[in-house]
């Protein structure tokens, strides 16, 4: 805990701060403090009950630690229940008097882990702005608040959790770990690179991998997506690099425009008033495209990060009640953050990042009443540029040599009748059942079934008599080149054959 003499931090009198505060009481209540502000649960938790694989996953990080492994990533899809895994890691942690450290970027995330723990009956605290500090043996921080205070933590935990473990090397994550140079790390996140495509291997030791995104939609516990590309496609020509993505500035111009009316319009096409989460460049961006759709019928709104956190959590709200359609947004949603009942995601933000692209198509998996499947509108051809959202990946610790990440195009089909984007290996739309081979492929595929025929007519013929080959082919030379070749007759067969029939004639 913070020693008594440190600084205390002024109220934060913002949405977020209010919001701290509200969670802060709400604990204290369920908690039933005691005058030092230790509590712990008496009574018993079961918890929720775990899936198969969550199950496994909780014993291979123990079994990781076990083994010696300091710091561990867990991956598993957005979607997949990541936090009740780590939640159940934490609550047998924290049974065995170990201090605990959960750590999240964003309020909203504070608020589901928080719920989290609630569920498993473990006791804990919150640094965060406005938020007391007490003894609790877990403590849930906002990232930017315990780097302010690092010094008064510094040492203080057995164990750390990172949420959204690919932020883990940047500045105030790396500040945090380095004070902690003894606590064991379980880093979860659905995708285990940086955003710029470096892999993670600085920081964790060993990753234990849960199902795939396929396998948890043929299990049922994602939704089964469909992705739409439209044909206004972004014109990226002049669109620079900085930093391993593209540039803010440039896309904003290049996704502007004609690619927001487009957007509006297929989405009246494929699924007018479905809820949806359009991803954008940024806050200018996503509040031009929440007017668009509005002009054109469309209950929608814009929601960032500098707002007031009760105003977001509203409008979030809001789009699962039904009382909106759209919810634009330029980075909020993409990671952590669970929005009810997404029954397709917009995209209107071109990334370099394969993790960026998953978090935000990660976004409208989960299933939900009523829900046959997920649909991705991708006006930033993203999923060209990457592959489906339940294609299989390899991941690794190691980062990837530059040349080895993508740049240009995934290995799928998109249909030029819907604009619907099929797997590879597709000749036919899944959608809508139009043909997708090319030139050369219906050359192929009539050269086989030409060599098909062949075979089944060699094997006829060989079953004839000879007699009854003679009169099946006549004079026709054709037939009777396919009579020599099934039968393997000598060279001038042919001839000779030819030369009989004329003399008899």
């Amino acid at each position: 805990m913070r020693p008594s003499n440190a600084a205390t931090p002024a109220p934060d009198s913002s949405g977020s701060g209010r919001q701290i505060r509200a969670l802060g009481r709400r604990l204290d209540r369920e908690n039933n403090p005691r005058a030092d502000g230790a509590q712990y649960f008496s009574r018993p938790h079961a918890g929720p009950v775990l899936r198969d694989y969550q199950a496994a996953l909780v014993d291979g990080v123990g079994a990781a630690y076990r083994d010696g492994a300091r710091s561990v990533l867990m991956v598993l899809p957005t979607g997949g229940g990541k936090t009740v895994i780590f939640s159940r890691v934490v609550r047998g942690a924290a049974a065995k008097s170990k201090r605990v450290l959960l750590l999240a970027h964003r309020v909203e995330i504070v608020e589901q882990i928080g719920a989290a723990l609630d569920c498993e009956g473990v006791a804990h605290g919150l640094i965060a702005p406005d938020a007391p500090e007490t003894s609790h043996a877990v403590q849930v921080a906002s990232v930017a608040t315990l780097a302010r205070r690092i010094d008064g933590w510094a040492g203080a935990f057995d164990l750390i959790v990172i949420d959204e473990a690919h932020h883990a090397v940047a500045g105030s994550w790396g500040k945090i770990l380095a004070a902690m140079p003894n606590a064991h790390i379980l880093g979860v996140t659905a995708t285990p690179e940086r955003l710029d495509g470096r892999g993670l291997g600085d920081v964790f030791e060993t990753m234990i991998e849960g199902p795939s995104t396929g396998d948890l939609i043929a299990e049922g516990h994602l939704s089964r997506p469909t992705v739409f590309a439209p044909t206004s496609a972004p014109d990226l020509t002049g669109v620079r690099t900085r930093m391993g993505d593209y540039e803010i500035g440039d896309l904003r111009a290049a996704m502007g425009g004609v690619i927001i009316e487009s957007a509006t319009a297929e989405y009246g096409r494929i699924c007018p008033g479905t809820p949806a989460v359009t991803f954008c460049v940024d806050i200018a961006h996503s509040e031009a495209v929440a007017a668009r759709f509005r002009s054109h019928g469309y209950r929608a709104a814009h929601v960032d990060g500098e707002m007031p956190a009760r105003e977001r959590r509203r409008l979030i709200a809001q789009l699962g009640t039904g009382e909106l359609n759209v919810l634009t947004n330029c980075g909020l949603i993409s990671e952590g953050v669970d929005v009810p009942a997404i029954g397709a995601a917009i995209l209107l933000r071109p990334t370099q990042s394969l993790a960026l692209y998953l978090q935000q198509v990660g976004r409208s998996l989960r299933p939900a009443p009523g829900k046959d499947r997920a649909l991705i509108l991708d006006f930033a051809r993203n999923s060209l540029r990457h592959g489906l959202p339940d294609d299989s990946r390899t991941w690794s610790l190691a980062s990837k040599p530059r040349r080895e990440r993508p740049t240009s195009s995934a290995s799928v089909r998109r249909c030029n009748e819907c604009g619907a984007v099929n797997p590879a290996n597709a000749r036919e739309c899944l959608e809508c059942g139009a043909s997708l081979m090319t030139p050369l492929e219906r050359m192929e595929v009539a050269m086989k079934l030409r060599s098909e025929e062949t075979a089944r007519l060699g094997e006829q013929l060989r079953s004839m008599t000879y007699a009854q080959r003679i009169a099946w082919a006549g004079a026709n030379e054709v037939r009777l080149r396919a009579v020599a070749s099934a039968c393997q007759y000598k060279k001038g067969w042919i001839f000779r054959r030819l030369q009989e029939m004329r003399g008899a004639a």
